[in-house]
């Protein structure tokens, strides 16, 4: 575009006031306040998430020398490595959620029906068939619907599933990699006793 064209339209063509404004909305539609407290939340973990070639560095992997050194791994490397096993944890979820259909679908119609019943206006009332539903009852038909459709979808399977396989993976990870010494430049030795 020229520059005296762009010029013409900047000076004669008027916008609406606040179009540009807030940017921290969507178009129109604001973010629901959970949504806010999630993403201030996943920030503040992410400056504990440890990085992963920390994490993986396999030099540091070795043979506890007895039950008092394995002891002092665990309880040290699962507060250290905190949310890099949650986040192992969180895409183990999300791998079990999307490589069952059922069980999406089942999670997508359940959350989408409490989410509905949730926003709606305080005494708002449903009329079905001559029964009028307070939004309490909605709710109670809504857990009663999504329970039996979550069972057969296998959530309580896959829910264990994520438990034993996180805990497992927890567990051998951080009674394997070796403890960093009060200075962090070098490791303990496996030979030393508790």
């Amino acid at each position: 575009m020229p520059a005296d064209e762009k010029l013409f339209l900047e000076e004669n063509v008027e916008l609406p006031e606040g179009l540009f404004k807030n940017k921290s909305k969507m178009g129109s539609v604001s973010l629901p306040p959970q949504v806010l407290q999630l993403k201030e939340w996943a920030l503040a973990k992410k400056d504990s998430l440890r990085p992963w070639q920390e994490f993986g560095n396999y030099h540091r992997l070795s043979k506890p020398g007895n039950a008092g050194i394995v002891t002092k791994r665990l309880s040290h490397n699962v507060m250290y490595y905190y949310t890099n096993y949650a986040f192992i944890s969180a895409a183990l979820i999300v791998y079990c959620i999307i490589s069952s259909p059922l069980l999406l679908l089942a999670i997508c119609v359940s959350g989408t029906a409490c989410y509905l019943i949730s926003t709606q206006k305080e005494g708002k009332t449903v009329h079905v068939g001559g029964h009028t539903f307070t939004p309490k009852d909605q709710a109670v038909i809504c857990g009663c619907i999504s329970l039996p459709l979550l069972f057969f979808a296998s959530a309580g399977t896959v829910i264990f599933w994520v438990i034993g396989l996180t805990a497992s993976l927890v567990g051998v990870h951080a009674s394997m990699m070796a403890l960093p010494n009060e200075d962090g430049t070098e490791f303990v030795e496996m030979n030393e006793s508790v």
